[in-house]
């Protein structure tokens, strides 16, 4: 009769953009099983930030070497309860999808939340939303993977599309509620 296997423990491993530090532990038979896997974390884990307290930062394992499984950066998302409490009564919610490409030749799909006060005109509306997408256009694709991670978490691209959106119209707020890595 063969000798029954028993699972093992492996560390998760951030990428280097995040420190490369412990993020977690995980069990497994093989460590084959392990690459795919998504771990998803709160960015007060990840960095210590507890003004971050509304974003989720998801890995996705994609190697294994000996007990460390290594993953790399798969997208970002914002709590639902963060999210409504910006969407009130008599604001317009603008929202944009985009597909980009960074510097380094990752897709991502970045999908963007603003918010007007008051009511408006649907031509407004319109031009505040050509105007947020062409400015992450233009940011998203002059940085790489790791340097719109960065951007993230210091809160520029928010920054950035508030003074560019002023022009047309002023946000009351604007948030990249979620990213994607897709290639």
């Amino acid at each position: 009769m063969a000798a029954k296997k028993t699972k093992e423990w492996y560390k998760i491993m951030a990428p280097a953009s995040f420190g490369g530090k412990e993020i977690g532990k995980t069990l497994a038979l093989e460590p084959s099983t392990l690459v795919g896997k998504r771990i998803v974390l709160s960015a007060m884990e990840l960095t210590d930030n507890f003004s971050k307290y509304y974003l989720k930062f998801s890995f996705r394992i994609t190697k294994v070497d000996g007990k460390l499984a290594f993953a790399e950066f798969d997208g970002t998302e914002c709590l639902r309860d963060y999210l409504s409490r910006m969407v009130l009564r008599r604001v317009r919610r603008i929202d944009t999808i985009q597909d980009l490409m960074t510097k380094d030749k990752k897709k991502i799909r970045v999908k963007g939340l603003g918010v007007i006060g008051r009511r408006v005109k649907s031509s407004i509306k319109v031009k505040v939303s050509n105007k947020i997408r062409e400015v992450l256009k233009s940011m998203i694709e002059d940085m790489t993977l790791d340097e719109f991670v960065q951007e993230i978490l210091s809160d520029e691209i928010k920054n950035v599309i508030f003074d560019e959106v002023r022009s047309t119209y002023p946000l009351r707020n604007f948030e990249i509620r979620k990213t994607e890595v897709i290639a």
